[in-house]
């Protein structure tokens, strides 16, 4: 047991040691630092906490010179008014680029609910009379990609893991464009740091960066803490130098390099019975079937390597599906990453659709629904 003496305010000294953090990574460590004040001067910036804990990130910002004033939801309410705030949620992504439009902000910064997941949106146009425009979403892949930019050029050759549901373009953009190892590992943040923090102490690499899609981002600098306001720490200082040297250039080119898929979609479905039991049965069922499906299916690769459900890459082009059970619900999850929706449903969702419908056992104890309304629609 831990005997607390007394009630102690840790937030003072959290805003303080990030304080200390963006500006060492915005003027360097060795930099004279007398008007830490002015670190973030000339960055207009929209913070959307979504009503939840993070909103203490603006006096962050705001003390070192940031323009935070159209920030919105910073308020904590635990009905939130806008919905449970998500970083990767579509609506909240929105509401964060209209303000951002109304304030020609630099950038906005998505905080969930504990804000130790982050997300961001940018401009992809930068005028020369500086309005911004055409702002697009930071997240799942982007965020990775774009922190691997920022250690390929801090930690040059390092390793970045991942979970195992990014994109076969993003595998590509870090290991062969920016020079770093990816260990795309099993889903859930805590195994992802772990994993990260084995492959350290262990001397088999130097993980710098574990971070998840969902936004769920841990740094070795940072002792392996989940933490979405240090990632945000780590993007605005990226963005402070770049605007320093480049004025005119959207952070959104500096990862133009990774190919993205038009369709990327998750399917879900239940067993009829709703039980965890016969989700992992019919999980196992299905992956057989699916494993078989590669000597048969045109185009249909297997990934021997993924350490998670089964995913299969589809083509060479960058299209792969991967099916997995819900780490904590009775749901088989079915993610595809393809060129079009029309290639999605003819190359991976049909095919996997007359498979499960072929097996008496599976189509018993399965809702396919979910599926059939895909591949018709």
């Amino acid at each position: 047991a831990v005997y607390c003496s007394e009630w102690v305010d840790y937030l003072p000294t959290y805003i303080s040691s990030l304080k200390r953090a963006l500006v060492r990574e915005v003027l360097g460590e060795n930099q004279p630092q007398e008007s830490p004040e002015t670190t973030l001067k000339g960055l207009k910036l929209v913070l959307n906490s979504g009503n939840g804990s993070g909103g203490f990130f603006k006096t962050v910002l705001e003390d070192l010179g940031a323009d935070v004033s159209q920030s919105l939801n910073l308020e904590p309410d635990g009905s939130f008014p806008g919905g449970i705030p998500n970083p990767e949620s579509s609506s909240m992504v929105e509401a964060t680029i209209r303000a951002c439009e109304a304030a020609n902000a630099d950038l906005g910064i998505l905080l969930d609910t504990d804000a130790d997941r982050c997300g961001l949106v940018a401009p992809r146009k930068i005028s020369e009379n500086g309005v911004y425009s055409n702002y697009e979403a930071i997240n799942r892949n982007r965020l990775i990609a774009l922190m691997g930019v920022i250690f390929a050029r801090q930690s040059p050759g390092c390793s970045i893991v991942t979970c195992s549901v990014t994109s076969e373009g993003l595998s590509k953009f870090l290991q062969n464009d920016l020079g770093l190892t990816h260990v795309r590992h099993v889903k859930g943040y805590a195994n992802v740091i772990h994993r990260a923090k084995m492959i350290s102490e262990s001397g088999q690499g130097n993980a710098e960066v574990a971070i998840e899609t969902s936004g769920h981002c841990a740094l070795k600098e940072n002792d392996y803490m989940d933490d979405g306001t240090y990632t945000a720490v780590k993007i605005i200082s990226l963005l402070a130098r770049e605007k320093a040297n480049h004025p005119s250039l959207s952070i959104l080119s500096l990862f133009d390099g990774m190919k993205e898929m038009a369709e990327v979609v998750e399917i879900r479905f239940t067993p009829l019975d709703g039980t965890l039991e016969s989700t992992g049965r019919l999980f196992d069922y299905a992956a057989l079937e699916i494993e078989a499906g590669c000597s048969t299916v045109p185009g249909w690769s297997l990934d021997r390597d993924n350490l998670e459900g089964v995913r299969v890459a589809v083509g060479n082009n960058g299209a792969f599906f991967m099916l997995r059970k819900s780490l904590h619900d009775p749901v088989l999850s079915l993610q595809i990453e393809a060129d079009s929706k029309d290639e999605a449903r003819s190359t991976m969702v049909i095919p996997i659709l007359s498979m499960l419908e072929s097996e008496p056992q599976i189509l018993a104890a399965l809702d396919v629904t979910s599926l059939k309304q895909y591949a018709n629609n």
